[in-house]
């Protein structure tokens, strides 16, 4: 079983005072260097490539242009591509004419980092047929996008002409939703994956954000994937799985 390797990345800032009414989630040596302007514990993709690195995993980045300028982390982006990250769409939907949206925000991302979007993820994770058919009408070829719950596997699974990768587990269910202290999220994640390894799934993606990998709770990707990698997993990206998709080695 192939574990999926994504990060979606919401902000790579926010203002001191948002900060220090979070103060609980940081190391205090963390809280400081931000306080102090020496660092920024929210954008943290040095971390995120320190961590992968380490183990010679690459992983999916689902990128907004809608959020923040994307000019903060572009040329950040363009190495990590250079590298082999993958760098996809994270589409911010709004109901008011969202197709012309989509493809405002999809050639946007396109131009500033000389790529082809092939795969995307929705923004707060909405999702529904109607938003699948305007990716397929735009030459999409997967999405991220629905959680492995609604459509009751982990494996991908062809919806019309796209491509899904479901989310086996996500970083704000487990902490904003679940309130899971970072001990019980670890073993609720291995007991997810081994749980759809029994059941001979083929795939379970992981989304982590990067804006949370020096929070509590987020920091644990280290570990998680450390640990992923020497119990004997493949940590690979979206792209690696549609592509053993489209050459027949996975059913979907």
């Amino acid at each position: 079983m192939y574990i999926v390797l994504t990060h979606d990345v919401d902000s790579v800032k926010r203002p001191l005072r948002h900060v220090l009414a979070r103060w609980r989630r940081f190391t205090i040596g963390d809280l400081i260097r931000h306080v102090l302007h020496i660092d920024n514990l929210y954008n943290n993709f040095e971390q995120l490539i320190a961590i992968e690195d380490s183990v010679g995993s690459r992983s999916t980045i689902f990128v907004p242009v809608q959020l923040f300028p994307i000019d903060e982390i572009k040329d950040k982006l363009k190495r990590m591509i250079k590298e082999g990250w993958e760098v996809q769409l994270h589409y911010v939907y709004e109901p008011v004419q969202p197709e012309s949206l989509f493809k405002i925000q999809k050639r946007y991302l396109e131009e500033e980092l000389d790529i082809k979007v092939q795969g995307v993820r929705v923004h707060n994770l909405i999702i529904n047929e109607n938003i699948l058919k305007m990716f397929e009408k735009e030459g999409i070829i997967y999405d991220s996008t629905y959680r492995a719950e609604t459509l009751g596997t982990f494996s991908p699974r062809y919806i019309k002409k796209i491509i899904e990768l479901p989310v086996g587990v996500m970083d704000a269910d487990l902490f904003g939703r679940l309130h899971m202290s970072e001990e019980k999220a670890l073993r609720y994640i291995f007991r997810k994956i081994e749980e759809a390894k029994k059941n001979d799934e083929k795939t379970f993606v992981i989304l982590f954000h990067q804006e949370a990998l020096r929070m509590r709770g987020g920091r644990i990707y280290s570990i998680l994937v450390k640990e992923l990698y020497e119990r004997g997993y493949e940590l690979v990206r979206c792209i690696d799985i549609v592509n053993r998709v489209l050459k027949g080695e996975i059913e979907a």
